[in-house]
């Protein structure tokens, strides 16, 4: 059972740290065990390199009348008909959301497609299964004129070993370490969407679809 929600500040103190992940060998349990999501020191700063490495060498141009999945698998080099796939993936990526057969089938598909078990392979999935989880949110707040953190909270572990929520209304792309990789992605998909919000394509996005900061 968590706590309070406490305030954004916690990010920042290295006493509380990520829910951790334990070594797995295949489903969402084997991607937790290998993104930077799901750890804390010399492995998280090992693994956020490797996903940052990634994504400087992307360029993703948002694009407003299809799935941003879909332009961000193209921008990897992987099918465009695995979106569903991601999505499936992303409604069980936190270890506290309902799992399912379904979700970890779909992340050994995904696993098939990128090539293998490899710190690449976990890189393409973490930014793809995040990606989904941050832009949904913001495509279903700005559907719902809503105003805020489109992510309105994250979990940290307290120095006592209790489970806390922290208030994300102050840092919407998280803070310390943990900030958000792919800020400037959720940034570009922000400002076009400004631009001009289709009708059509945000109705696409099924309410129920997750949102989680890394």
């Amino acid at each position: 059972m968590l706590t309070p929600v406490v305030t954004p500040a916690v990010l920042e103190d290295l006493r509380y740290r990520v829910p951790a992940a334990p070594p797995a060998a295949s489903g969402l349990a084997w991607l937790r065990s290998r993104v930077p999501r799901f750890c804390d020191g010399p492995e998280h700063t090992r693994r956020r390199a490797v996903l940052d490495d990634l994504l400087a060498t992307m360029t993703v141009i948002p694009n407003l009348v299809v799935d941003p999945v879909v332009v961000l698998l193209e921008g990897l080099g992987l099918p465009a008909e695995r979106a569903g796939d991601v999505a499936r993936v992303a409604a069980a990526y936190q270890p506290h959301a309902p799992q399912s057969a379904g979700a970890d089938a779909a992340l050994e598909r995904l696993v098939a497609a990128c090539g293998g078990r490899t710190d690449a392979t976990a890189a393409r999935l973490c930014l793809l299964v995040q990606a989904h989880a941050g832009l949904s949110a913001l495509a279903r707040q700005r559907r719902e004129g809503r105003t805020g953190p489109p992510v309105p909270t994250t979990r940290r572990v307290a120095p006592d070993g209790a489970e806390v929520e922290v208030d994300l209304t102050d840092a919407p792309f998280g803070r310390g370490p943990h900030s958000c990789p792919g800020r400037a992605l959720a940034e570009a998909w922000s400002a076009a969407w400004r631009e001009g919000w289709p009708a059509a394509w945000s109705a696409e996005w099924p309410a129920e679809w997750p949102a989680v900061l890394p």
